[in-house]
């Protein structure tokens, strides 16, 4: 336990900072679930209902897998390139499920 005040403090930012991106990070993988579920059962609509969020009357998912990533970007929780490498690599499963349900 810290001794020093100013330890104190730091502290307890830090545990407020952890619970914060705690919750951005669970609302991520909660998205990336429902994104995930979607393309291993070939629901096309679904997965990019997930990712664009065009639907407005979601129960579990509070706002679209694109999103998500932006925010986490924006708070920085997670680097831009890694934002860049997950949104490439969802939207390219997007249209490897379109290219096999057309064929």
């Amino acid at each position: 336990m810290p001794i020093i005040e100013s330890a104190k403090k730091a502290l307890r930012q830090s545990e407020k900072k952890h619970s914060r991106n705690e919750h951005f990070k669970d609302m991520y993988k909660e998205t990336r679930k429902a994104f995930e579920i979607a393309i291993k059962n070939g629901d096309l609509e679904t997965a990019k209902n997930v990712f664009f969020n065009t639907k407005k009357d979601w129960k579990t998912v509070s706002s679209g897998l694109q999103s998500n990533i932006d925010k986490l970007v924006k708070k920085n929780i997670i680097h831009r390139n890694n934002w860049d490498r997950k949104k490439s690599k969802y939207s390219l499963m997007i249209k490897k499920l379109e290219t096999s349900l057309k064929s």
